[in-house]
């Protein structure tokens, strides 16, 4: 049975057992017809399907359009009952997704929990006792806040291998601006998404403190609200692994999905989009804007060992906003590792200062980033800068002397 638009008008009216013929937008438009009961059985049957669904979903713009047209009780229903699908699936808003998550997350850690008092000692034991640390970093992540932190939502979460996993902060949905932290090697979910998530409440804190800076001078230009999203939606690698692209390929798949699914929920009403890439984590953006299907109002590289793209213009990012830091005494930038560096001048990108400098809007100094790894450092002018790109003020960004 092929389920289409105009194959059932109401629950009841579709064949549970032949949904497991049909796939893609097909399952989608057969689930949103079922009741939340025959949903849960479908899910608990079938999980494979909607592991192939989330493996190879429809189009965002698909999605988006299904999601938007259904009531809200079965928009509530589905993410109920199948909050794995709902929580996932680019296109559906982020508030949607966070809430089907926490579903998903609660549900995932009890049945782990479960599995793991009915297994003797042995591999299957240790890979369950992982699977739950993993899930233990994403709810400590999702619900640290922070004195004065915003509001946080788990919008990604795949428990299968190493996990992955993104927190939202703020509200991504409805803010002015958005900007993604995309992490490098070794920031796997089990070890680092609770850092990670700090980092995204640093520059969502330092944004915020620039907005506000703009308004004591000037209300108009002081206005907007932020959202930023702690991105660890692929397996980095690790040191024996990080020679390759493989996981730049696949991450840039997984990175590129999401830009596309942010930008079709919010339709008319865009953001100013962000990217501020660390390390591999450069490379795995760069790969996904070289197949220019996306465009950003803005892109940070620090710490960055290269790509195959050649040039900043060869880069789908308005206006040419293309920013490279590169701190002392970091040993991945000019190494131009995976192809051509950023920092170069032949790239043409714009230099980010990072050695330290003083705050144009206030006239605090800015400290200086050392190394690979303090880029994000909170007072740092790094991080200013960063903040100061993310909300559309590159022009107030300095460059280290200044």
């Amino acid at each position: 049975m092929r389920i289409d638009a105009g194959s059932a008008s109401a629950a009841g009216d579709v064949d549970v057992d032949s949904l497991k013929r049909v796939s893609g937008a097909n399952l989608l438009k057969g689930l949103s017809r079922l009741t939340p009961a025959e949903i849960s059985n479908f899910v608990a049957r079938y999980p494979a399907q909607i592991d192939a669904v989330l493996a190879a979903p429809p189009a965002a713009e698909q999605v988006t359009g299904w999601w938007a047209g259904l009531p809200a009780e079965t928009r509530t229903s589905l993410t109920a009952s199948a909050p794995r699908l709902v929580g996932n699936l680019e296109g559906i808003s982020l508030r949607d997704r966070g809430r089907a998550n926490l579903g998903y997350l609660a549900t995932s850690t009890s049945e782990v929990k479960t599995e793991l008092a009915a297994t003797k000692p042995g591999n299957a034991r240790d890979v369950l006792t992982r699977k739950l640390a993993v899930l233990n970093q994403i709810d400590d992540a999702v619900t640290s806040r922070g004195t004065g932190g915003p509001v946080r939502s788990l919008v990604l979460l795949d428990t299968s291998g190493g996990g992955r996993a993104a927190i939202a902060l703020g509200d991504p949905d409805t803010a002015d601006y958005v900007s993604y932290l995309v992490p490098g090697m070794n920031y796997n979910v089990h070890d680092q998404i609770v850092n990670w998530s700090t980092t995204a409440e640093a520059l969502y804190l330092e944004q915020r403190k620039v907005l506000k800076s703009l308004r004591a001078n000037n209300p108009v230009a002081g206005r907007g609200s932020v959202a930023t999203i702690a991105w660890i939606g692929y397996e980095p690698p690790d040191v024996f692994s990080v020679g390759g692209l493989d996981r730049a390929e696949k991450g840039a798949d997984f990175l590129e999905a999401s830009w596309h699914g942010l930008r079709e929920s919010r339709e008319s009403d865009q953001p100013f989009l962000s990217v501020f890439a660390h390390s591999y984590g450069s490379t795995v953006t760069l790969t996904a804007l070289a197949r220019d299907t996306v465009t950003l109002d803005a892109l940070v590289m620090v710490g960055s060992p290269g790509s195959a793209i050649q040039s900043a213009s060869e880069l789908p990012v308005a206006n040419s906003a293309v920013y490279v830091g590169e701190a002392d005494w970091d040993p991945a930038v000019n190494s131009a590792f995976f192809g051509s560096d950023p920092g170069g001048v032949a790239y043409g990108a714009r230099p980010l200062g990072v050695t330290g400098s003083t705050d144009r809007l206030t006239g605090a100094p800015l400290q200086g980033s050392l190394g690979h790894n303090e880029y994000f450092k909170a007072g740092s002018e790094s991080l200013h800068n960063m903040a100061l790109i993310g909300t559309g003020n590159a022009r107030l960004v300095t460059n280290g002397s200044e």
